[in-house]
């Protein structure tokens, strides 16, 4: 039996950009686009991701602030920030962004940005592993709340 493959959303505003990435990501995963953090944020209403994987700078909200606020909302989603500008990750922005999502700098090779999305997708797993764990100890402790 084969593992349910992961379930990726991408998010880029160039849609050359979106077209292409999905296409060579859908080889290993299951793959829906957003062209804008607006529509991204729509559709992790509507189905369950294990990984976002978003350009940072879009028109609108940023790929920062979208993984901010999904990751709250979605406590174990995955964080994949691309970007080609380094520079415009400040000091703070890096301090923060610690622990929610992965960087990918571009330009990447393909098997960069899918090994990233495995070791998101694998640390999201983990997260949920331990969440589920501590649930049932607590459960076994204290009984059921």
């Amino acid at each position: 039996m084969t593992a349910p493959r992961l379930q990726v959303l991408l998010v880029d505003d160039e849609a050359a950009v979106l077209a292409t990435t999905a296409a060579v990501l859908s080889e290993d995963f299951e793959v829906q686009t957003a062209p804008d953090a607006l529509t991204a944020r729509r559709l992790l209403g509507l189905h369950p991701f294990d990984v976002l994987c978003t350009d940072l700078h879009m028109p609108g909200p940023s790929g920062i602030q979208l993984l901010r606020e999904a990751v709250t909302r979605y406590p174990h989603l995955a964080g994949v920030l691309v970007t080609g500008f380094r520079e415009y990750l400040d000091w703070r922005d890096r301090l923060d962004a610690q622990g929610l999502f992965y960087l990918v700098l571009k330009p990447y090779q393909p098997r960069d940005l899918i090994a990233m999305i495995r070791r998101a997708a694998e640390s999201a797993r983990l997260k949920r592993d331990m969440s589920r764990l501590t649930s049932g100890l607590a459960e076994h402790k204290w009984g059921p709340r």
